[in-house]
């Protein structure tokens, strides 16, 4: 009678061992339903968030105009040069030209003959130059080529009393398509901001007193302002009458061939 439980028991042996088998076999189908449906979760994220970037960057594009790459203003720009704010006594009329800076400062260049004629002269007169102090020989140089000319040789400078004040010269040779042996010359007032260099070069070479009367000669036109004005007139006052109407910057008066 005992053994009559036993196929029961075993029964009940077997029910239980079919629960975890049953488990055994769910639970791959649970994990993957879960896998799935996080691989859904997280691909739609990122296609909205794809998608949300793209509208942005649309946006981006059409609020921000396209850029447009505009030149610097030139520092330098040409003015014009007539009516002359400067001519140069006993002389023809100079060829001119006139360009001024972005601080407001001007330069007029006066031009008589050819670099390699027999009378050539350079005068750059400035008003207004913020330009730091330099020695006169890299000022030289500089103005030099500007003209498309070098420098060579020069000699030691020397002062020269002027109507304007001392001036400082030196005895150069400038170099272009030739040689040509020249006197340059520089003078530069701090407190009115005036102040103008150049050479004077020729077959017949300057002493001291034609050099000075050739720059006592820098004259003042009608257009200039009241403060330029006024300082020729104190310069006019330190006049000499050795540089006077009957001196003799009369046989250094540059004519300059008709330009083509």
């Amino acid at each position: 009678m005992a053994r009559a439980g036993y196929p029961a028991w075993d029964d009940d042996e077997a029910f239980f061992d079919e629960r975890p088998a049953r488990r055994a076999r769910r639970k791959p189908v649970r994990w993957f339903r879960m896998i799935l449906l996080s691989s859904l979760i997280v691909g739609g994220l990122v296609y909205f968030a794809q998608q949300q970037e793209a509208e942005v960057q649309v946006t981006a594009r059409r609020g921000v105009p396209s850029s447009v790459l505009v030149a610097p203003a030139p520092i330098w720009s040409p003015v014009a040069a007539t009516p002359a704010l400067y001519a140069i006594e006993k002389a023809s009329a100079p060829h001119i030209e006139a360009r001024q800076h972005t601080s407001g400062a001007r330069e007029d260049i006066l031009t008589l003959g050819r670099f390699g004629d027999a009378h050539h002269v350079r005068l750059t007169l400035i008003q207004g130059s913020t330009d730091p102090a330099r020695s006169f020989f890299v000022d030289i140089v500089r103005r030099a080529a500007q003209a498309g000319l070098a420098v060579s040789r020069n000699a030691q400078s020397r002062m020269l009393a002027t109507k304007f004040g001392s001036v400082e010269a030196a005895a150069m040779t400038l170099v272009g398509k030739i040689e040509q042996d020249c006197q340059t010359f520089r003078f530069a007032d701090a407190d009115s901001s005036f102040g103008f260099q150049g050479w004077v070069c020729g077959a017949d070479a300057l002493d001291d007193a034609q050099l000075a009367c050739f720059i006592d000669g820098i004259a003042l036109g009608n257009a200039a302002s009241p403060s330029l004005k006024a300082l020729f007139v104190r310069a006019e006052r330190n006049r000499t009458e050795a540089c006077g109407p009957s001196a003799r910057t009369a046989s250094i008066g540059v004519r300059t061939p008709p330009r083509p």
